[in-house]
């Protein structure tokens, strides 16, 4: 693990739990994930993460969430972060429900700020979609682009990411899977991995860093941004604060 200095100064208080729980009472804090930028370990970012009551059903729970209570979700983590070094600097996680879904994304939109980092968690979901929905969620996109936000595909295998490779979305940047990660991370693979994600997006992430080694492996295969447990995060649940 890598335990140089870190932002962490702030704190939030419990009536900013209380507000998440509001939404849900599965929800009991927060957590901030570093995006490291490899060849200078730099912080760039933090991706904001809920914590449940129940973490082994976090996916089943998110991937369920209707769209409107993630609106609800997203109003409540910036007001609790709002007054710490971070607000500006998140990565927020949407969804392709959200984004096809035009009186919720209208409620979002105020939300956000040019700059502001957008991970789309479902990618695979756009291509389930009507042919008029996709429609809709591309003139979203591209509504959120031209307002200056950085918009990344999460979760990204190679199959995945063959599927993009003939759309024409404005996305910045590709976030490759732990998984895709740990498979090929010792072979040629990852290279051409990341070599295919550029054809996407000019900015390539991998999950999944967990330690020195994974950091060179990441670097060798000419990614520029890393995340994982090498890098401690930080949250805060039930009123106190956690780390990890």
């Amino acid at each position: 693990m890598n335990t140089s200095a870190s932002p962490f100064t702030s704190e939030l208080t419990e009536s900013d739990i209380t507000r998440l729980q509001n939404v849900s009472r599965e929800i009991v804090g927060v957590k901030l994930e570093p995006i490291v930028a490899l060849s200078s370990s730099s912080i760039i970012g933090m991706e904001l993460l809920s914590l449940l009551d129940c973490p082994a059903q976090s996916e089943a729970f998110f991937h369920h969430q209707p769209a409107n209570q993630s609106v609800r979700l997203l109003e409540a983590q910036f007001a609790a972060l709002k007054n710490t070094p971070w607000r500006k600097n998140l990565f927020i996680n949407l969804s392709i429900n959200m984004l096809s879904e035009t009186e919720s994304f209208n409620r979002f939109l105020p939300l956000i700020t040019p700059g502001q980092n957008i991970e789309i968690v479902d990618p695979g979901s756009f291509f389930l979609l009507p042919a008029r929905l996709r429609e809709r969620v591309t003139q979203h996109l591209w509504e959120l682009s031209d307002r200056g936000c950085c918009l990344w595909l999460d979760d990204v295998d190679k199959t995945l990411i063959n599927q993009f490779l003939p759309c024409r979305l404005p996305l910045s940047g590709v976030k490759i899977d732990k998984m895709a990660f740990w498979r090929k991370r010792a072979t040629p693979a990852l290279a051409q991995l990341v070599s295919q994600c550029e054809q996407v997006a000019d900015n390539v992430l991998i999950e999944g860093i967990e330690s020195h080694r994974d950091r060179e492996y990441a670097l060798q295969a000419g990614a520029g941004f890393g995340q994982g447990f090498y890098w401690p995060s930080i949250g805060w649940a039930k009123g106190r604060r956690i780390s990890a």
